[in-house]
């Protein structure tokens, strides 16, 4: 060997290899790989699982899996869904929206996508250059797949654009992050009314406007907007009630006033309302117990929030703000002192049209799921919501729109 010669430069290519699993909703493995085909404007091929896309000494092989087939490909790809769902879940990151959003996107992933490339490079430069090409169609089916991928280790997750999602450090490229949008089946709502599907639609839409991610699946509220609800006098008496029940919880619970204490500075204004045959049975059983405990005064202390959204109903505010936060309660106690009689909340008040009841019904139990799933998952509720103020909301909404063939107050259904 020359003085020079381990300086030279080796002209003869070396074959480099790379491999990536992109993880998309599809869970039929024939619609994966004719979704590819129409991508690339393929020939439909006839059986087998992959897709080879060659070009000069480059070479890409797609190989899709779904645990809905049979055999050992089926344990894989199961293992692999889970898997990397799993490393979500419990990757500590402060960045929990994004967090949250990706964990559900992979839950919603039916099928696995196995990208195994190679190409030939003579040095780093070519390398580079090389795996950026390969790059550009491997993100372009993520995109097309709405799915998921990550390259080499797994422990970076990036989306059809190449985007960092999340990073086993917790980091992420974006500011926010939501699922792919599946389309329902057709048949799905093929007998609801149009006003139902537009609700819920509509519902979606601004909750994804503010990077909330619920299940599509849920069900529709079938109530129509023309058929008979509430009555204004029903919503003024269930205000007068949830007042009364308020304040007596706040005085038990937040003054510790006793019980007599307590009914007795309700007692002039349950006198005013007329207001003993408003209560629900469960309100007057708890009212005429002289041992509530405190986990039942907190409870019904909530009351305040249902208050809030009768006024609102009632035409008495406009103001149904965003459920980031506790209502006023000071200010709703102000407001209904303003009508400190039945007859005169009956003159001041002006029910809502049921078509906008049963909009904020919908949206409320939608917002309700989000918040009931993060707390089963052991995470916090969504970004900017107070879970409290919306299950006490669904609960209000839900009877002034009559939803549940307008049941009573105390059997609303509030599951999700």
């Amino acid at each position: 060997m020359g003085l020079f010669d381990k300086f030279k430069k080796n002209t003869v290519p070396e074959r480099v290899n790379g491999a990536a699993m992109l993880f998309c909703p599809l869970p039929d493995c024939g619609k994966v790989l004719e979704q590819i085909e129409e991508l690339f404007q393929l020939a439909h091929g006839e059986g087998g699982n992959n897709i080879t896309l060659r070009q000069d000494d480059m070479e890409i092989i797609f190989l899709t899996a779904s645990p809905e087939e049979s055999g050992e490909n089926a344990q894989y790809a199961k293992e692999q869904l889970q898997g990397v769902a799993g490393y979500v879940y419990h990757n500590e990151t402060p960045l929990l929206e994004i967090k949250r959003s990706l964990f559900y996107h992979l839950r919603q992933c039916k099928s696995l996508v196995q990208v195994v490339y190679s190409f030939d490079s003579s040095g780093p430069r070519e390398t580079k250059e090389k795996e950026k090409q390969v790059m550009a169609p491997i993100f372009a089916v993520t995109e097309k797949l709405q799915g998921v991928i990550t390259f080499g280790d797994g422990m970076t997750l990036q989306n059809g654009k190449g985007q960092v999602i999340l990073d086993k450090a917790g980091k992420s490229e974006l500011e926010y992050y939501m699922p792919a949008e599946l389309p329902l089946p057709d048949d799905w709502v093929k007998d609801a009314p149009p006003e139902s599907v537009e609700r819920r639609n509509k519902s979606m839409e601004l909750l994804r406007e503010r990077h909330i991610y619920v299940t599509p699946w849920l069900p529709l509220l079938w109530e129509k907007a023309e058929e008979p609800g509430r009555s204004v006098e029903e919503g003024c008496g269930r205000a007068a009630a949830l007042l009364i029940v308020s304040l007596y919880s706040e005085c038990r619970v937040g003054d510790h006033l006793s019980y007599e204490k307590a009914r007795e500075f309700v007692a002039p204004i349950l006198e005013g309302y007329g207001a003993e045959g408003y209560f629900s049975p469960e309100e007057k059983k708890y009212l005429d117990n002289p041992d509530s405990t405190e986990k039942e005064q907190i409870q019904f202390a909530w009351q305040y929030e249902n208050l809030w959204v009768m006024e609102w109903a009632l035409g008495l505010t406009d103001d149904l703000f965003w459920p980031d936060r506790i209502c006023d309660v000071p200010g709703s106690v102000r407001l209904m002192k303003k009508y400190p009689t039945m007859e005169a909340l009956l003159a001041a008040a002006q029910l809502r049209p049921r078509r906008e009841l049963l909009e904020q019904a919908d949206l409320i139990y939608r917002l309700h799921w989000a918040c009931v799933d993060a707390r089963v998952m052991g995470m916090p509720a969504p970004w900017k919501v107070e879970a409290g103020v919306v299950m006490e909301r669904h609960h209000a909404l839900f009877w002034l729109a009559g939803c549940d063939e307008m049941c009573p107050w105390d059997e609303v259904d509030l599951s999700t």
